[in-house]
């Protein structure tokens, strides 16, 4: 069974990457785990800051499981940085595959910041990296 790893940040393009995860894989054949990183508050009197992130987020990541239904599929909600956290999780976790967009970051079309940390630094993941136009 692949245990596959989607990074999900709210945004439309993670509605494309659970699109094209549910096109190249099939329900009984994978593992999905949808992980959420949310960055830590900035200032220490901001726990209702934080708190009202934190509900949020495992709401979105609920509305996101349901899109895999008949799926083994959990959510996963961290903080910190997104690029260190996501492949901390996937190596700790025995992940091997995971699926991401990217943005378009001007006309050299180059990776996201987040993108290009995972890329340098999952060498022990299948990576799956698609244009954000794609779908």
């Amino acid at each position: 069974m692949k245990k596959i790893v989607l990074p999900i940040d709210g945004s439309t393009r993670s509605q494309r990457t659970i699109a094209i995860t549910k096109q190249i894989f099939h329900g009984q054949d994978a593992e999905i785990t949808l992980l959420m990183v949310l960055p830590e508050p900035r200032y220490t009197d901001a726990q209702a800051e934080r708190d009202r992130a934190t509900i949020q987020a495992n709401q979105e990541l609920a509305d996101f499981a349901k899109e895999f239904a008949g799926w083994k599929v959990k959510t996963v909600l961290l903080r910190g940085h997104p690029g260190p956290e996501i492949v901390q999780y996937a190596r700790d976790h025995g992940y091997d595959t995971l699926v991401m967009t990217r943005s378009s970051r001007g006309p050299l079309q180059k990776l996201g910041s987040v993108a290009t940390y995972i890329v340098r630094n999952a060498q022990f993941l299948d990576l799956i990296v698609m244009r954000e136009d794609v779908v």
